[in-house]
């Protein structure tokens, strides 16, 4: 079953439904509340069929007037064609109706096999805007017995089914009606949520039947809009009201619509019955009576078949006589749908002559111009002195041809200096200064000395200046005297922007004498402009933390006696000056313990006297002292020897303890004492 359901999904892809008794221009199955517009007409074609490979009753027979079971195993066709049209009467008000054709194929030994009509259904629904997103709406339904009764096996509603008494395939064989609320809330364009309620009385039915359904209808404008729904019909006054909602008619609904061009559209719908999921037992079904061959026979049919397709066709016309800009055309036809009131129109219902200046729209270059204004064969003001600005705005009417002017066409000069902005090539001159004939001042820097004899035309406003215009500089540094703060500099200095000599560092030495010339800001300095080095130890007082060193005696960084190994022990103290770092050592800076100086460690290394080449017993302790002090201290060792023989024999006793030539180096000094040097590791 789930395979067929795939392929007729698959095959329908391309399809779209207005299913059943849906009455909306969106939505399958579950309308909306929104009705069409005033003179809208709505129309559609469907067709729907059930196809779930069973027995159109439920267990597989009917019980005959004897008694007797009869079989009608075989799967039986069971389909419908309906007509829908509905048309806007008003904004808000919608007229429908809705005729069926039915068919159902053999079943069993019956007669009931054949097409005939369903019952015809009326309504009116009228819709309710509000100013949040929501719709609201209503209709009075109205469904007339012109069903067949002799046709049909399978009853298509559920007030169609009168308990104990005969029930019809077809029709209800009595009037019915029903009223139905609806609601719809919107996101724009979307989503869509519809949600209907109904009740419908038969008049010879004293069940009362609730049609109900909810439904997202998905992208209402694009060109598909996907759609899931939930609908049923719910028999109220049934003495099993706690089931009936589950076994009475109830249906899932997936579909969508195909939006085409000229207004129709093409949509499919699946009915996915609560059969499909959970085997409905026989007892749980609708019980059914008939008349056929002149013998009442009786069987049971589940609410909604398990599965159902639904495909229909529709499309809209538009007969709307709204004229909403009142110019006589209606507004489908108006290719200008805002002209002005009273504003004479041509069949297409645009204005022929919306200035009203005498000069149709067609050809009219200012179709704006005020009424009562003159104007030419264009459609525009008329403009005597062509100065730009219309004669019935125009306060200077004789205007030379050329002369700029202002919005009353009187001759513009901006700066007031009596040429016309047109003529004038310094429009922004100073008012009452004295110009040219092009408008452009005589003395342009202000500074009383005339153009043509200005050596210094840019000079700044208020410099005191020479005959010749350019500012008074007596000793010639560059700063005019009213602004030289050292009128008197010597000639050559390098001078600030006031005119005094340069001090970078502001210490009172000008750049020209200063020694130091990024002395820190506030320090005291001498002549040459370096700060003061009472004990004349290089470092500058203010950065000497111990400022009474003694001559000649090297310091470190901060002024202080210089302590190579940081023993404690200056290095002009020091003599061992090589320490290992944390080791103790007496007051000459030498370790306490010998242990710890290479220096004391090689003159312990001796050599057999015979031909001094060759370690004596005592000098491989001394080397494991040394090899001690390597692996505690990690350091470059350097083997000082007098010979290439000897240094071989120390390397060679290193190497064998782990120490090859990246951490001991060789240096021979002939005459030399064994000594040990070290230098920090790579």
């Amino acid at each position: 079953m789930k395979k067929t359901l795939l392929a007729l999904f698959s095959s329908a892809i391309s399809l779209f439904a207005q299913t059943g008794i849906s009455k909306s221009a969106e939505g399958l199955r579950v309308p909306s509340a929104f009705t069409l517009g005033q003179g809208i007409l709505y129309t559609s074609i469907g067709f729907e069929t059930v196809s779930d490979g069973e027995p159109l009753a439920l267990g597989g027979y009917y019980t005959d007037g004897a008694g007797k079971k009869v079989n009608i195993d075989n799967s039986a066709a069971s389909s419908s064609f309906s007509a829908f049209i509905s048309y806007g009467a008003l904004d808000y008000l919608e007229l429908g109706m809705f005729l069926p054709v039915h068919y159902d194929g053999d079943v069993g030994e019956t007669d009931l096999e054949g097409t005939a009509l369903g019952d015809f259904q009326f309504y009116v629904k009228g819709s309710i805007p509000t100013p949040i997103p929501v719709q609201l709406g209503g209709s009075l339904e109205l469904y007339a017995p012109s069903g067949s009764e002799s046709s049909g096996f399978r009853p298509r509603h559920v007030w169609y089914i009168h308990g104990d008494k005969e029930s019809y395939a077809y029709t209800a064989n009595t009037w019915s009606m029903a009223v139905t609320f609806y609601a719809t809330l919107y996101n724009f364009s979307l989503v869509h949520w519809n949600n209907y309620i109904g009740f419908l009385k038969s008049m010879s039915n004293k069940d009362i039947t609730m049609l109900w359904g909810t439904g997202l209808y998905f992208f209402p404008n694009k060109i598909l809009s996907p759609s899931l729904e939930l609908s049923g019909e719910t028999r109220l006054s049934s003495k099993k009201i706690s089931l009936a909602p589950l076994y009475d008619p109830l249906r899932f609904t997936p579909g969508f619509r195909l939006h085409l061009p000229r207004q129709t559209d093409l949509s499919v719908g699946v009915d996915i019955g609560l059969g499909f999921v959970k085997k409905i037992k026989e007892r749980r079904g609708l019980p059914v009576t008939r008349e056929t061959d002149d013998q009442a026979i009786e069987y049971r049919v589940a609410g909604q078949p398990k599965f159902g397709v639904t495909v229909s066709i529709n499309h809209t016309f538009d007969f709307s006589w709204k004229d909403s800009d009142h110019d006589g055309i209606i507004d489908r036809m108006d290719l200008c749908p805002g002209s002005s009131l009273g504003v004479a129109v041509n069949q297409r219902g645009c204005p022929v002559d919306e200035d009203r200046d005498g000069v149709l729209n067609i050809v009219d270059d200012c179709p704006n111009t005020p009424s009562g204004v003159y104007v030419d064969y264009k459609g525009c003001p008329i403009d005597s002195d062509q100065d730009g600005v219309p004669d019935y705005l125009d306060m200077c009417d004789n205007t030379p041809v050329g002369t700029a002017v202002n919005k009353k066409g009187c001759t513009q000069d901006s700066d007031g200096d009596g040429i016309n902005d047109n003529a004038d090539k310094c429009p922004k001159s100073i008012p009452g200064e004295r110009v040219d004939n092009e408008g452009c001042p005589l003395d342009e820097d202000h500074d009383g000395v005339l153009n043509e004899e200005d050596r210094c035309p840019g000079t700044r406003k208020g410099l005191v200046v020479d005959r010749t215009g350019c500012p008074l500089d007596f000793d010639r540094d560059g700063i005019p005297d009213s602004e030289d703060n050292c009128p008197n500099s010597v000639e050559g200095e390098i001078i600030d922007e006031h005119g005094c000599p340069m001090d970078s560092d502001q210490d009172g030495v000008p750049d020209s004498k200063d020694q130091c010339p990024e002395t820190p800001s506030g320090m005291l300095v001498g002549i040459n402009g370096c700060p003061s080095d009472r004990d004349r130890d290089g470092i500058p007082d203010y950065l000497d933390k111990c400022p009474n060193t003694q001559p000649n005696i090297p310091v470190d960084s901060t002024g202080c006696n210089r302590d190579s190994d940081q023993d404690h022990i200056p290095d002009y103290l020091d003599k061992c000056p090589g320490t290992f770092p944390g080791i103790k050592v007496d007051g000459t800076g030498c370790p306490s313990n010998s242990k710890y100086s290479l220096e004391a460690i090689s003159k312990r290394v001796q050599f057999i006297s015979d031909g001094g080449i060759r370690l004596m017993n005592s000098s491989f302790t001394a080397l494991n002292d040394v090899i001690y002090l390597m692996r505690r201290f990690d350091f470059k060792l350097t083997v000082v020897c007098s010979n290439q023989a000897q240094a071989d024999q120390i390397v060679e006793y290193l190497e064998s303890k782990g120490f090859h030539e990246d951490s001991v180096s060789v240096q021979i000094k002939p005459g030399s004492a064994v000594r040990f040097l070290r230098s920090p590791a790579n």
